[in-house]
């Protein structure tokens, strides 16, 4: 017989210490992540690819940032098979350590100018390592929380993990207006820039202390009692062991929740990475101060502190739907004021357009939408449901977002008219996607034999 799922009335009661673990976690992973983003926009162009011109040295320090983005797929499918076989906790854990290593390998990375090309060889090397940690880590947090929270607080837990990538960020970018802001450009391109890096090992290690608390979830623990009742045979051919793995799984059961979680994430994707890392690029080719541009993203970063887990509580009130909607339409409208109110370079209009952009709209979606994803599959491939479909819709639409957004510069003869296209399309395909789909705030996931004879039935 095959368990049924966690009923409300028997899920153990919400313990703080998850929370605490998977916010902590992210907040370290994604400070490594986010840390790169700002550090190719001012550092990268300049110590890896000296001799190319400015903008063009930009484009190339954006193209490793985008290797870490087609990385995340992998790490995805790879640590999604992983969480929904082996557990959850490991993949927690082991993640974390890779991105740690990773950005600290970064900081102790010698220049284009001591080693030569085997410098920006090993950044590419060591962005992709970042790259495949953060498949599975943000998924991994999100999953914990889901399979932990009571129903009618889904959409406030799971958006808890959006919190740690908000501090994260603001770790990240307050260090770098720390370094730049103590230290002379010169100091600051010769080693000031590393020392961010250098303290991700302080932050990994007392995060791995953290999440050695974590245990398994209930869920997860009844799909182990499930599976070990299958005497079926593991296939040990390559072929057969693809075919039966989770993430072929999900896509031949769900195939249309796998296109939603893809182009759902557009808008927030494409505004993330165009208003708080390429308009760092933008106001460096301007002309514009950096500085008052990354205290604007700092600020924006600790506002969405509040107000991302606050539209994930709106959620569970009024729906995952209408929350998305409603900052996909907010990040349409604000495209071309956003570089209209940069280019008038004060600091106080630059921070209202980032705390609009950041700290509304794309808080709106970042709220709403995990507690969204987790409930379109069931217990047996949801880790690598989502942590597939939603990293390849990240590299899709925000990790390639930089590169193309600079490219599209260069290509309008530095007018900002074609990244003001981008923006209002991806906004535009995640206003779209969210309304084609049915809400799914009361809907409990099917799981186990049942999911399997209708897995249409959740859209």
């Amino acid at each position: 017989m095959t368990p049924a799922s966690t009923a409300p009335d028997q899920r153990p009661l919400f313990q703080p210490r998850v929370a605490v673990a998977a916010v902590f976690g992210t907040t370290v992973e994604w400070y490594d992540f986010a840390l790169y983003g700002t550090a190719a926009a001012l550092v990268f162009n300049k110590v890896y690819f000296p001799d190319s011109d400015p903008l063009v040295a930009t484009v190339l320090a954006f193209g490793t940032f985008a290797i870490g983005f087609l990385a995340r797929p992998l790490g995805g499918a790879y640590f999604g098979e992983k969480g929904d076989t082996k557990g959850r906790k490991g993949v927690l854990v082991t993640t974390l350590l890779l991105m740690g290593l990773a950005t600290t390998a970064i900081g102790l990375l010698p220049t284009y100018g001591q080693i030569g090309v085997a410098a920006p060889v090993l950044l590419t090397l060591f962005r992709f390592v970042q790259g495949f940690a953060a498949g599975g880590e943000k998924t991994g947090a999100l999953i914990i929380l889901f399979e932990n929270a009571p129903p009618k607080w889904r959409g406030l837990l799971t958006s808890l993990p959006a919190i740690g990538t908000g501090t994260g960020t603001l770790l990240s970018t307050g260090a770098f207006a720390l370094v730049t802001g103590l230290l002379p450009q010169e100091a600051f391109l010769t080693w000031g820039w590393r020392i961010p890096f250098l303290f991700s090992a302080v932050l990994t290690l007392f995060g791995l202390w953290v999440r050695r608390s974590l245990d398994e979830t209930a869920e997860f623990k009844q799909e182990q009692a499930r599976a070990a009742l299958d005497t079926e045979p593991a296939p040990t051919a390559i072929g057969a062991r693809i075919r039966s793995s989770r993430f072929v799984d999900a896509w031949r059961r769900y195939p249309k929740q796998m296109l939603i979680v893809i182009c759902a994430g557009a808008g927030e994707n494409a505004g993330y990475y165009i208003f708080g890392t390429f308009s760092v690029a933008y106001a460096e080719d301007k002309g514009l101060p950096t500085a008052v541009l990354l205290t604007g993203i700092s600020i924006a970063a600790a506002v969405k502190l509040i107000t991302v887990p606050a539209f994930g509580a709106l959620s569970d009130r009024v729906g995952r739907r209408p929350v998305s909607v409603f900052g996909a339409l907010v990040l349409l409208a604000s495209a071309y004021p956003f570089f209209q109110l940069l280019d008038g370079g004060k600091p106080w209009v630059i921070w209202m357009a980032l705390l609009v952009t950041l700290g509304i709209g794309q808080s709106a979606i970042l709220g709403s939408q995990p507690a969204f994803f987790a409930e379109l599959f069931d217990t047996k491939v949801r880790f690598s449901a989502v942590g597939v479909a939603n990293n390849v819709g990240t590299v899709l639409t925000g990790g390639l977002a930089p590169l193309l957004a600079t490219s599209l510069l260069l290509w309008f003869d530095h007018s900002v008219t074609g990244v003001v296209v981008f923006i209002a399309l991806m906004s535009g395909l995640t206003a779209v996607t969210v309304l084609l789909a049915k809400e799914t705030r009361h809907r409990e996931p099917t799981e186990g034999s049942a999911s399997r004879a209708r897995p249409m039935e959740t859209v």
